[in-house]
C-alpha cells in the first residue's frame, strides 16, 4: 500500500465519523487496499453485548449478518484472541488461533467458510467506556495469508479508526438527544421559543411558529422577536435580558407576561433562564427560553385519550370532547340526534368516572392534566 492509499483510507474514516452514510464505503476501501475481498468493522456494547457490524464488504449478505450478530459474535475465535492481546494492537490471524483449529470450528464451518474468511489482519480497539470495536480484513482459504508489513500498516491505522469511531459515537449521540429534545418541544400544547440576549430568535416548535406567522401578539422582525404593540415590546426586551441574566447567577428568576392582540384574547408568556448554546470553541453564550400559550388552538384531548384516562364509552368520550369544546348539553343532543334524557345519562356517567360533579370541575379536571393536554385533536 502506497502513501496515497494510506491517506485516502484516513480521510475515508474521519469523512464517516461526520456523515455516518460514509461507513458504507470504509469496508470496501479497506479491502480494495489490502488486495482482499472481505472487511468488516463491528461495534460491541459492553453493557448489554449488542454486536452490530457498522462497515462490510459485500460478501457479508443479510444472512451472514444476522448469523454473526444473532450468535457467532459470541464464539469469534478471532475477537477473543484479539481481546487477549489487548487493545490497539494490530494482529493476524494465525497469532490468534492455530489454523488447524480455525479449520474444524463450528465457527469456521457454519460462518466463515460460506463468506470466504480465513486468513485476517485486524485487531481489537477500545472506543469509549461503554463500546468497543474490532476490525478484520480477510482472505478466503487457498489464498495467501497476509504478511508481517501488512500487519504493520493495520497497526497505523487502528488509531486513526478508534479516533474516527469516538467521532462517530459521539456526534451520534448528540444527534440522538437532540432529536429526542425536539421531538418532546413538539409534542408540548405551548408555544417554545428560544431566544439570544438580543432578542433573536435561536428556535421555535410548531405551535409557537403558528402564532408568529400570524403577527398577533407576538411577531419577529429581521430575525428578532418583537410585541405586536410598540408599548409592550421594551418590556418584553427587558424580561429577556433579565432572564438571560438569571442564567448566569446575576439576577433572579423567570417573568411573566401578558401580550395583548388586535384580534383575540391575550397571549400569557412565561420567560425563563435557559442552557446556553457554544459560539465557537470554548464560550458559551447564554440564551432564554419562552413559552406562549395560543388561545386559539384547539387542546381539547381526543376520544381515545378521554376513553384510556377514565374508562369511558366512546358515547361517552364524544359527550365529553363536545363539552370541552364549549358546546352546552342541549345543544349536543340536537346536533347528534340523541334524546335529553340519553345525554343527561350519559353525562352522569361522565361525572362519575371522572370524579366530578359540574361541568366546570370537568373541563378542569381534564385540562390540567398536561398528558392529556399533549393528546390533543389534531
Amino acid at each position: 500500500m502506497d502513501l496515497r492509499q494510506f491517506s485516502a483510507l484516513v480521510e475515508g474514516l474521519y469523512d464517516a465519523a461526520l456523515n455516518p452514510e460514509g461507513w458504507h464505503n470504509v469496508a470496501p476501501e479497506m479491502a480494495r487496499a489490502f488486495q482482499s475481498g472481505s472487511c468488516a468493522i463491528q461495534l460491541r456494547e459492553l453493557a448489554s453485548g449488542q454486536t452490530v457490524i457498522l462497515s462490510h464488504t459485500d460478501n457479508y449478505d443479510a444472512k451472514a449478518l444476522a448469523d454473526y450478530e444473532a450468535h457467532f459474535y459470541a464464539t469469534d475465535m478471532y475477537v477473543d484472541g484479539a481481546l487477549k492481546l489487548g487493545f490497539g494492537i494490530p494482529v493476524l490471524g494465525n497469532q490468534l488461533v492455530d489454523d488447524s483449529v480455525l479449520l474444524n470450528s463450528e465457527l469456521y464451518a457454519d460462518w466463515c467458510k460460506g463468506i470466504g474468511v480465513f486468513h485476517l489482519a485486524g485487531g481489537m480497539l477500545a472506543v469509549d467506556s461503554s463500546a468497543m470495536a474490532g476490525i478484520g480484513i480477510h482472505r478466503a482459504y487457498g489464498a495467501r495469508g497476509y504478511s508481517e508489513d501488512d500487519r504493520q500498516t493495520v497497526g497505523l491505522l487502528l488509531p486513526h479508526l478508534t479516533r474516527a469511531l469516538q467521532m462517530y459515537r459521539r456526534l451520534h449521540g448528540l444527534e440522538q438527544r437532540g432529536g429526542i429534545g425536539l421531538a418532546a418541544l413538539e409534542a408540548l400544547a405551548v408555544g417554545v421559543m428560544v431566544v439570544n440576549p438580543a432578542g433573536r430568535l435561536l428556535f421555535s416548535n410548531t405551535v409557537a411558529e403558528k402564532l408568529l406567522r400570524k403577527g398577533q401578539g407576538i411577531t419577529v422582525s429581521h430575525g428578532q422577536l418583537r410585541a405586536q404593540f410598540n408599548d409592550r415590546d421594551p418590556m418584553l426586551q427587558q424580561t429577556i435580558r433579565e432572564a438571560v441574566a438569571g442564567f448566569s447567577g446575576r439576577s433572579s428568576h423567570a417573568g411573566m407576561l401578558v401580550m395583548p392582540r388586535r384580534d383575540g384574547l391575550p397571549l400569557s408568556l412565561l420567560v425563563c433562564p435557559a442552557p446556553g448554546y457554544r459560539v465557537g470553541t470554548d464560550r458559551l453564550q447564554a440564551a432564554a427560553i419562552i413559552f406562549v400559550n395560543n388561545p386559539d388552538d384547539r387542546i381539547t384531548p381526543t376520544e381515545a385519550a378521554l376513553t384510556a384516562q377514565f374508562r369511558l364509552t366512546p358515547a361517552e368520550a364524544r359527550l365529553t370532547a363536545a363539552l370541552l369544546d364549549g358546546e352546552h348539553a342541549d345543544d349536543y343532543a340536537v346536533r347528534t340526534g340523541l334524546s335529553p334524557h340519553t345525554v343527561k345519562t350519559q353525562l352522569k356517567a361522565v361525572f362519575a368516572k371522572t370524579g366530578c360533579g359540574r361541568q366546570a370541575d370537568l373541563v378542569r379536571t381534564v385540562l390540567s392534566n398536561p398528558i392529556l393536554r399533549m393528546c390533543r385533536q389534531g
